[in-house]
């Protein structure tokens, strides 16, 4: 037995010892890692653990009686069989590449080879005192195992293609390492060192892998705390502006208030102090409004309506909301009266449109020069299946933009750091809901800007046709008067309903109130038939809330359950109306109120 493990002996053992405790030491490692290809190292590795085992056995079969044969003949067909994947695992591992058919139908005949040869003896065999012998096709599994090495040469070769220099040393070296393992263990050793050699030139190529692993790790760390920190400067920026801006208006509201209060004998004044609280009040909900429907379109929660509507009346809209404050501020607005348009009926969602063209002519008046002007220009740019895409240019002769700021203008929260611009009231977020909406309807926005000289906007839509391509308006205006109708508003906030109720009045309604959803239904079934010619209803109230009312209205067994329903309410989303006609109410309002809008509702539904 001590004649056995001779000095030869010894020093294989010991070095089967060190790749077996490396590599082990190694898949522990990599294991605890998110690296891609850490199951393809275990492979490698495990692989490799096996061969060895396999090869320490066949070294120390001669201590073992007669009888042991089978095992180590076992052992050693499987060492065969592993030995020419493990080049072949290598390359796969080096390139981050998975094994594949081509890989394993190779491999597989030589495994099939090897397995046939414990019982022919063909590739090795055994004397009856158990000493291993090569056979007459050992050079099969030669041919094989050095097809493996050829492989992963031709894989390296590939790979000094596409990587980095550093990355292609490493992966060198350890090719250098694995390959003098194989010529060492063929021309000088009859100690398997190869094993050995491609423990270590894998672990070089593992430790490359990780390093650069934990690399990255820390960039994307970086990188993620550098946009946190600049998502926190802009937001701080923001809340900075917008106490700022929403004061503004606030502290007119107030002052023109208290103006309002001490002149209240001199009309005139009293008339000038509610025309600036009116406007006031519009810069106020315009900014609240940005700053909802930015949330909005962040969280998925804007959806675009699919109606019919006048492109032409629509861009007019937008033109004449904004027709005064442009005069305020000596800039001209001019139109090629949309000669471009060429279909005027088209299907989409008209608010959104308006708002998209509000936005930008907005700015355009807000950051021109005194004597400036806007130009909007319009085409019809295709024409395909009953879609039309028309470009519309609008240019102004502005303040523009640098081109450090062009980069960002459609960011949330961005604005120009320049003082002319600063000091002009805005959110920051117009142009990004303007990029959202348009992103929405498939369409596509750019601009150029210059700075004192201006900017040009060029907003691409498309839009479906509607067949019936007449001019003529829709609807006709709401009438002045509805004497003797009687209407039921249901508002818990009484402020909302004393105005609601002044509004009413002036138009010749008789009003009769309800605080919550309850009380109204009380009223309605409690009243005589057809007693009601319309219900305002609020959607949140205490006790029963609009939706709930409305759905115990329509399922009542009166004859008049169909009475019209128009919701009153503060909840604006596009989901919100969805939600209120499917409960059975016939229209929805936002407020803020607006009498004209509430009439030509009202007109639509009980005319």
């Amino acid at each position: 037995m001590i004649e056995i493990f001779n000095d030869a002996t010894i020093i294989y053992s010991v070095v089967i010892l060190l790749t077996v405790v490396t590599l082990i030491v190694e898949i522990i490692c990599i294991k605890a890692t998110s690296l891609d290809v850490a199951d393809d190292f275990a492979r490698v590795f495990l692989l490799i653990i096996l061969a060895s085992i396999c090869e320490w056995i066949g070294v120390v079969s001669p201590v073992f009686p007669p009888g042991f044969r089978w095992f180590v003949m076992m052992a050693k067909s499987l060492e065969l069989m592993v030995a020419p994947i493990i080049p072949v695992s290598f390359a796969l591992t080096t390139t981050r590449e998975r094994l594949k058919m081509r890989h394993i139908i190779p491999l597989g005949v030589n495994m099939l080879n090897i397995f046939v040869s414990i019982f022919l003896g063909h590739v090795f065999y055994f004397s009856p005192d158990n000493v291993y012998h090569h056979g007459p096709l050992y050079f099969l599994y030669v041919i094989a195992y050095f097809s493996g090495v050829i492989y992963l040469l031709l894989k390296i070769l590939a790979l000094s293609k596409r990587v980095e220099f550093k990355d292609f040393l490493v992966v060198f070296f350890s090719l250098i390492i694995l390959v003098g393992g194989l010529l060492i263990q063929a021309l000088l050793s009859e100690i398997r060192v190869d094993w050995l050699a491609a423990a270590l030139a894998s672990t070089m190529i593992c430790l490359n892998y990780l390093t650069q692993d934990q690399k990255k790790a820390v960039e994307d760390m970086k990188k993620a705390m550098d946009e946190a920190n600049m998502a926190n400067k802009a937001k701080t920026n923001f809340m900075g502006r917008m106490s700022h801006d929403l004061r503004t208006p606030i502290n007119g509201i107030m002052g023109m208030t208290q103006i309002a209060e001490k002149n209240i004998d001199n009309k005139e004044m009293v008339l000038d102090c509610l025309e600036k609280i009116d406007s006031s009040n519009r810069h106020l909900m315009s900014l609240i409004g940005d700053i909802l429907q930015m949330s909005s379109l962040e969280s998925g929660g804007i959806t675009l309506s699919n109606d019919s509507f006048d492109i032409v009346d629509t861009l007019k809209d937008s033109i004449q909301m904004l027709s005064s404050s442009a005069k305020d501020r000596g800039v001209r607005i001019f139109d090629d009266e949309f000669a471009g348009i060429k279909y005027r009926k088209v299907i989409g969602s008209p608010t959104h449109v308006r708002q998209v063209f509000t936005n930008i002519i907005s700015n355009a008046v807000k950051y021109n020069k005194m004597g400036g002007f806007v130009e909007i220009k319009t085409s019809t740019i295709g024409e395909k299946d009953g879609k039309v895409m028309y470009r519309f240019t609008i240019s102004d002769t502005g303040l523009g933009m640098s081109d450090d700021f062009l980069k960002k203008i459609f960011e949330p929260f961005s604005r120009e750091e320049d003082e002319n611009i600063i000091k002009r009231p805005g959110s920051g977020l117009g142009m990004s809901i303007v990029k959202e909406l348009v992103s929405l309807m498939d369409g596509s926005i750019s601009v150029i800007s210059e700075k004192n000289v201006g900017s040009v906007f060029t907003v691409d839509l498309p839009f479906v046709v509607e067949k019936d391509d007449k001019d003529d308006k829709a609807e006709e205006d709401a009438p002045l008067s509805f004497e003797g109708k009687r209407v039921l508003l249901v508002e818990d906030n009484d402020l909302n309903q004393e105005i609601a109720i002044y509004m009413l009045k002036d138009r010749g309604f008789e009003v009769e109130t309800a605080s919550n959803g309850k009380e109204a239904l009380g009223k309605f079934l409690s009243s005589p038939l057809f007693y009601f010619d319309c219900i305002l209803m609020d959607i949140m109230m205490p006790v029963m809330n609009g939706l709930d009312a409305t759905r115990a209205i329509r399922n009542s067994n009166r004859p008049d359950s169909s009475i019209p329903i128009i919701a009153m309410t503060a909840n604006a989303y596009e989901e919100d109306k969805r939600e209120c006609i499917s409960a059975g109410m016939d229209e929805h309002i936002s407020k803020p109120l607006e009498e004209k809008e509430i009439m030509a509702a009202i007109a639509r539904h009980i005319r």
